[in-house]
C-alpha cells in the first residue's frame, strides 16, 4: 500500500514536470518554414528527456525511505524501467486527462505490486 502511495505520489510529481517540460521544448515551427526550423528544439527534447526519466529512481527511492521502508531495491529499478515508459508515453503524446490518469493508476498499482518484493537485508 505505501508502494502504490509512492508511485502515484512520484508518477504525478513526474507528469507535471515533463508536462511543462515538453512545452518548452517543443519548438513553435509555423508552416511556411518548415525547413528553416529542422533541427531546431533537439537539445531541449534531448535535456527534457533525460530530465524526465532520472529523478524517478530517486524519489521512488526517498518516499520509500519516508515511509521507513527498506529492502526496495525491485521496486526502484523496475519501476524506473516501467515509468521510461509510461512518462514517456504520457508527456510524448496528446492524451487527454483521463487517459493520462489511467497511465498514472496503472503505474501506481504495479508500485504497489512491485513493493510488495523485498530482498533480504545483510
Amino acid at each position: 500500500m505505501k508502494a502504490a502511495a509512492v508511485g502515484a505520489l512520484a508518477g504525478h510529481v513526474m507528469y507535471w514536470a515533463l508536462t511543462a517540460a515538453h512545452d518548452w521544448a517543443a519548438p513553435d515551427v509555423p508552416s511556411d518554414n518548415f525547413g528553416q526550423a529542422i533541427g531546431r528544439g533537439v537539445f531541449q527534447t534531448v535535456v527534457t528527456g533525460l530530465a524526465g526519466m532520472a529523478p524517478m529512481p530517486l524519489l521512488l527511492w526517498a518516499g520509500m525511505r519516508l515511509m521507513r521502508e527498506r529492502g526496495n531495491v525491485l521496486l526502484i529499478a523496475f519501476g524506473s524501467v516501467i515509468w521510461g515508459y509510461i512518462g514517456g508515453r504520457v508527456a510524448g503524446l496528446e492524451l487527454s486527462l483521463a487517459d493520462s490518469e489511467a497511465w498514472l493508476v496503472f503505474f501506481a498499482v504495479a508500485c504497489g505490486l512491485l513493493g510488495l518484493t523485498r530482498l533480504p537485508e545483510r
